[in-house]
């Protein structure tokens, strides 16, 4: 888990909030954007008056534009509620920017309560994308390298086993040979598994439609 932080962040108090966590921060001058997660999340912070102001303007969409454009995950982020800040908005004109970060600009929008929660999300983003990284999601022409990637490859090759399925089988089997021996009563204890998952995995395992195999 680590966080670059753009300088100007520093009055914020969110730098020494997410230090306080034991989160490794770097603090540099960023162009785009005020936070990096695990290098490949980029986070806009608005509070929820900056938020409005930017709407004003026009600042808002001109971020959004130099995101999309330069950062490949982009993210605003919204401190507080912009609907109870005492400026001249409606609300339906606060929800249509709202909606159009995230609907035209393909952006997500996420809101937190106080900086305290601001951190704990950033946590949450970081814990997420640490996870997401450690499934293999298979593709096209891909071989992994690493033994653990390799494993979960092959295990995700049985019917209807998805990156977090492939995980927990190897987790609970603890080898790939032990999910290829177990019977469908053992294998349809494993949550997410179930009897008919179980009954479809033996019965790619154990049937053989020899008609259908062709050697030249």
């Amino acid at each position: 888990m680590r966080i670059t932080a753009d300088h100007r962040e520093k009055p914020s108090g969110i730098i020494a909030l997410l230090i306080d966590m034991g989160i490794e921060v770097t603090i540099r001058r960023l162009p785009c954007c005020d936070y990096i997660i695990n290098d490949g999340i980029f986070v806009e912070r608005k509070t929820g008056k900056d938020f409005l102001v930017s709407i004003l303007d026009g600042r808002l969409f001109r971020q959004a534009s130099v995101m999309k454009r330069r950062v490949p995950r982009p993210v605003f982020l919204v401190e507080g509620n912009p609907f109870h800040v005492d400026m001249n908005f409606t609300p339906e004109s606060i929800r249509g920017a709202i909606l159009s970060l995230q609907v035209i600009w393909y952006i997500p929008v996420l809101f937190s309560r106080s900086r305290e929660d601001t951190c704990r999300l950033f946590n949450a983003i970081g814990e997420q994308a640490r996870t997401q990284n450690e499934l293999l999601t298979i593709r096209h022409g891909y071989r992994p390298k690493k033994l653990i990637t390799r494993q979960l490859y092959l295990l995700q090759s049985l019917p209807n086993i998805g990156p977090l399925l492939a995980k927990r089988l190897l987790k609970n089997f603890d080898s790939v040979r032990n999910v290829m021996q177990a019977d469908v009563k053992t294998l349809s204890t494993i949550e997410g598994i179930g009897f008919g998952k179980a009954k479809e995995i033996c019965r790619v395992l154990d049937d053989s439609d020899r008609d259908q195999i062709k050697c030249n």
